[in-house]
């Protein structure tokens, strides 16, 4: 060993104790970090941004709906009765569409089947003689 204070102390067989830490953040700091509370904020701001938008446009349809003659609005309404009709006809005719060719492919599998069971039937009476 050496005398000068400058040297290295002598290896131990046990390691050093960890440097003492600062205490974990409480709730409090977390609330307080700056880069959080900046997105926070900024989606809050944006919620309230869209929010507004959506009002202001209901309020311009309202007010122009408001506007509107009766006899406009009675043909709107009655446009959007004809489309209604138009839509529940054509899924009525898609749904039934798709009922007869469940129908029909069910029918091809009894067929297909029935006639399995007789090529079945027919190779056992051949085996049997």
């Amino acid at each position: 060993m050496c005398d000068k204070p400058a040297c290295p102390p002598p290896p131990r067989c046990c390691p050093p104790p960890p440097p003492p830490c600062r205490p974990p953040p409480t709730l409090w700091q977390k609330l307080n970090c700056v880069p959080c509370n900046r997105f926070v904020f900024f989606m809050i701001g944006a919620g309230i941004g869209l929010f507004w938008d959506h009002m202001k446009k209901e309020a311009q349809k309202a007010a122009e709906e408001a506007a509107k003659s009766p006899k406009e609005k009675e043909k709107e309404a009655k446009e959007r009765e004809k489309k209604q009709k138009e839509k529940e006809k054509a899924e009525k005719e898609k749904a039934e569409k798709e009922k007869k060719e469940r129908e029909k492919k069910e029918k091809e599998k009894k067929e297909k089947e029935k006639k399995e069971k007789e090529a079945k039937g027919k190779e056992k009476g051949k085996e049997g003689k």
